[in-house]
């Protein structure tokens, strides 16, 4: 039971391998796109499990506090670059939110290793990374869903994907300002000297 929250993060460090899986077995879109709806879904519900049951049964680890952000980021990741694969709209968004999450993986790395002191993720951050996952969820499931589907007999589901993609860029904004806030608590709390 004490080894659940870092079962659940090593769950999401293999999400590419899945994704892999699913992509090479259904050859349709749609149907790929709504199977890792559920997946992403799925493992998205795990990244607040993990985090509940270790602070709960007093479990918290060195393994969870590195791996449970890297996690999150490589889920992450490897659904933008499926939607990426399907819209180009995606694409821009996709790289800036990916160069970031690479840049603060690097940063909080480099500080570790130093010695120095790790810094605590913002709530705006994790907020950041609440959205991500919501948005990344609806843009999988309207893909999946045919362009000429009513939602509701009102809502027409391009105007809903393009509403998403407005959402995406907003995520954005926010993940680069996230990673820019990280960056500046780490190089002022820690002093750190890159050589």
């Amino acid at each position: 039971m004490k080894k659940l929250p870092n079962i659940l993060t090593n769950l999401r460090l293999a999400s590419p391998i899945y994704f892999i899986i699913i992509l090479i077995i259904f050859k349709n879109q749609q149907i790929q796109s709504l199977i890792l709806f559920y997946l992403f879904l799925v493992l998205s519900i795990t990244d607040y499990l993990d985090g509940y049951l270790a602070r709960k049964l007093n479990v918290t680890s060195s393994y969870g506090k590195v791996f449970d952000p890297i996690s999150d980021k490589i889920l992450t990741s490897s659904a933008l670059l499926f939607l990426c694969s399907i819209d180009n709209l995606i694409l821009l968004p996709s790289i800036l939110i990916i160069f970031r999450e690479f840049l603060i993986s690097g940063i909080r790395e480099f500080s570790l290793s130093k010695g120095k002191k790790n810094v605590n993720v913002s709530i705006l951050s994790k907020v950041k990374t609440t959205l991500q996952f919501f948005i990344i969820s609806f843009l999988l499931i309207l893909n999946s869903l045919q362009s000429k589907f009513i939602f509701y007999e009102k809502v027409n589901i391009e105007k809903l994907y393009n509403f998403c993609i407005f959402g995406l860029w907003l995520v954005t904004l926010l993940t680069l300002y996230t990673g820019f806030q990280y960056c500046y608590k780490v190089f002022k709390n820690n002093r750190m000297g890159i050589k």
